[in-house]
């Protein structure tokens, strides 16, 4: 395979595949699925044997208050079917089932080393938690480039019969063609797995332990690794005592650099984290200008470890002095960072 985009040879032979890769949305919720009447007939998978099936998961929906909803829609749809595969599949035919979501010329290889992760088990069903931003080019709602982290929850079943899951933070970028988004490029998909230390610092094990903090696995294996700051995860703790949050991301998952610059990311520095939800409610939907959002930002704007934060436009605490910062990036969580300052 070379890295170009699906020919349409490719796309009517194998069109029928894709049914099933939108199987556990099904078909009437994935318009982007058409079976030509000239279409050659496409091998069926394997079907499955007693035991050998998931329930599925719908198709992600975008919450309200999202600003770029369609944005998020194309991102989440990719990452839900390269997660959700039946025995029988070639990972090349989930890139197949979603060809048109992705631009010309789309690297194909590339991508499908970049899924590895989540193609692992022959039987699998995504499910997205969240699709939250991570970049913006240029800043605004006229935007013609993307990031999102698409979080989403891994549903597993082995050649053995024994089912797990997982949830993994993907980095995908996405670009304007012709007026509609399109996904360019899948960065990483959540990471390898880090075993829990033995040992662990007992502040650090606390925050894993935390019931009020829900933490991708990718995350947990951030933390595994030691390249989360001490600092960083206590502030992480103190929100939490003030209100439950989710968190999207904190090293893994987030573009490296400040989206469209050279500047190192605090992300990438072990330095920040990003909140989706907290007490329970989506930031996109309540904002953060009052309720436990605001609370949370005004908490640990309060910490002296905090040397950042990131929150919808209307909550800015500082106005010009920027240690406090808003814009469409962040309209969709909070970022809270520790240590030297760079935007992101």
């Amino acid at each position: 395979m070379t890295s170009s985009p699906l020919d349409r040879r490719s796309v009517l032979r194998l069109a029928a595949l894709s049914l099933l890769a939108a199987g556990c949305r099904g078909a009437a919720d994935n318009p982007m699925v058409v079976v030509p009447s000239d279409a050659s007939p496409a091998p069926a998978p394997t079907r499955p044997r007693a035991g050998e099936s998931l329930q599925p998961a719908a198709r992600y929906a975008p919450l309200s208050g999202e600003q770029l909803p369609n944005l998020k829609q194309v991102a989440a749809d990719f990452v839900q079917t390269l997660a959700t595969h039946a025995r029988g599949q070639r990972p090349e035919d989930l890139l197949t089932a979603v060809g048109d979501l992705l631009v010309p010329g789309f690297a194909v290889d590339a991508a499908l080393r970049a899924a590895a992760p989540l193609l692992a088990e022959q039987v699998a069903v995504g499910e997205v938690v969240y699709p939250q931003l991570s970049g913006l080019l240029p800043l605004g709602p006229g935007a013609q480039q993307a990031g999102v982290m698409v979080v989403v929850r891994q549903r597993l079943l082995t050649s053995g019969g024994s089912t797990s899951q997982v949830v993994r933070v993907c980095d995908v970028r996405l670009t304007v063609v012709q007026g509609e988004w399109r996904v360019s490029e899948l960065v990483s998909a959540g990471g390898e797995p880090v075993d829990r230390p033995a040992g662990l610092d007992p502040a650090v094990a606390e925050v894993l332990d935390d019931p009020r903090i829900e933490l991708p696995d990718t995350c947990r294996w951030d933390v595994h690794s030691g390249g989360v700051s001490a600092d960083l995860l206590a502030v992480l703790a103190a929100a939490a005592a003030v209100a439950p949050v989710a968190v999207t991301v904190l090293r893994t998952g987030h573009p490296p650099n400040v989206f469209g610059t050279s500047r190192i990311s605090n992300h990438t520095e072990g330095r920040a984290v990003d909140l989706w939800r907290v007490g329970g409610e989506p930031v996109v939907g309540t904002g953060a200008t009052a309720g436990p959002a605001r609370s949370v930002l005004t908490a640990a704007a309060a910490d002296r470890r905090t040397r950042q934060t990131g929150s919808p436009v209307g909550s800015d605490l500082d106005g010009p002095g920027r240690r406090s910062f808003t814009d469409l990036v962040h309209h969709d969580h909070l970022h809270l960072a520790v240590g030297a300052v760079a935007n992101g």
